[in-house]
């Protein structure tokens, strides 16, 4: 009698085989989401540099700033914020766009939103003078940098983004603390 010798892999060891692609993709997945979130992390970083370099040209162009601040440290409240973004994007006298609104802009709302999809937050120094009174919401983001003790920030702008551990942006401004005490806050002074 003739017999056939065919290899072929038995359930066992397809069975192994799995597994270990399992583990390995288990290994993966974590390794994936930390690179999204550094890659997002690093995304707003960008745009907060893009959006204060845009109020400064703006503030250079009008000789005052696109939305009056309504208070020294605090950050801009939400209609402020959307006339900020209108007008950086080419809703003023002159017509001029001085911030291209990418994938950030949220047209229905009419506001440049960070990787997360919650506005940016803006401090600016109402009485130019180059420094930011280190008091309010200015003293929560001093906490994430080195100018924690200082009366007064260097800084004529700040754009902060919450780093997306908050669905909104009112959520995120009462853990503003909690986020800025572990470093959580994506900052541009």
């Amino acid at each position: 009698m003739k017999t056939t010798s065919c290899k072929r892999f038995t359930l066992i060891e397809m069975l192994v085989v799995i597994a270990i692609i399992a583990i390995l993709a288990g290994l993966l997945f974590p390794a994936l989401g930390l690179a999204r979130q550094n890659a997002r992390k690093s995304k707003a970083n960008s745009e907060c540099q893009s959006l204060k370099t845009a109020i400064i040209m703006y503030e250079s162009e009008f000789s005052c700033w696109p939305v009056k601040p309504t208070k020294e440290g605090k950050a801009l409240d939400d209609g402020d914020y959307k006339k900020l973004c209108d007008m950086l994007t080419g809703g003023n006298a002159k017509k001029m766009t001085f911030y291209e609104a990418g994938l950030g802009y949220d047209e229905n709302e009419g506001m440049i939103l960070d990787p997360w999809g919650i506005p940016y937050q803006v401090i600016l120094d109402t009485d130019f003078d180059g420094k930011i009174e280190n008091k309010e919401d200015a003293q929560e983001i001093s906490k994430t940098t080195k100018s924690a003790k200082q009366e007064k920030l260097s800084a004529r702008v700040i754009v902060f983004s919450y780093g997306g551990k908050f669905k909104n942006s009112s959520d995120a401004h009462k853990n503003l603390s909690k986020l800025s005490a572990n470093k959580q806050i994506v900052v541009v002074m």
